[in-house]
């Protein structure tokens, strides 16, 4: 069978027309979902702390608890356009993490001692999350979690006055990373 070199013109931008649909998809179920969520809630947490540190706590945690939530919904909603299989050692790498960030370290290293501390502990375990997914699947998330976390530690060790400000720009980097990541990134 021969084709013509009309037919072969039109066949390669066939793949050509597929291929950038392809890449638009893959480009729009990226992450940036994600980035924005928390850095959002990265941005607002802060803020509650310098306006209303008595009820830091408890919106905070509904902050984690509703963020939580949202993720689980982008990831199943995002699931049922694109069907890809779970990453179940990356998925248990993560829950080894979790487990031993909030269960068993704070058990044997103590509670952290401020509520700064504090924060600073959970945003550096997820950052430690963000710096793992970079490496297992070879992508960004690795430059992110390393910019957030240089962010947090340059306040908590240098400017621990200013620490909810730079705790501020960790938020602020995700959300702009997540906009990168949607319009930018290749």
């Amino acid at each position: 069978m021969t084709i013509s070199k009309d037919e072969a013109q039109q066949a390669l931008r066939d793949i050509e027309a597929s291929r950038l649909a392809m890449r638009e998809i893959i480009r729009t179920h990226r992450g940036h979902l994600y980035l924005w969520l928390w850095g959002g809630i990265f941005i607002v947490t802060p803020i509650l702390y310098m306006l209303q540190p008595g009820k830091y706590w408890v919106v905070a945690n509904w902050l984690a608890v509703g963020g939580t939530v949202a993720s689980f919904v982008i990831g199943w909603s995002q699931g049922q356009q694109i069907r890809k299989k779970v990453d179940r050692r990356f998925v248990a790498i993560c829950i080894c993490l979790l487990a031993f960030g909030y269960g068993v370290w704070p058990v044997f290293l103590g509670a952290p001692h401020s509520n700064k501390a504090a924060y600073g502990y959970g945003l550096l375990l997820w950052m430690q999350i963000y710096m793992v997914a970079g490496i297992w699947f070879r992508n960004y998330w690795l430059w992110i979690g390393a910019a957030v976390t240089a962010l947090l530690l340059a306040g908590y060790v240098f400017f621990p006055a200013e620490f909810w400000e730079f705790s501020l720009l960790g938020g602020v980097t995700l959300v702009t990373s997540g906009i990168y990541v949607r319009f930018f990134w290749n």
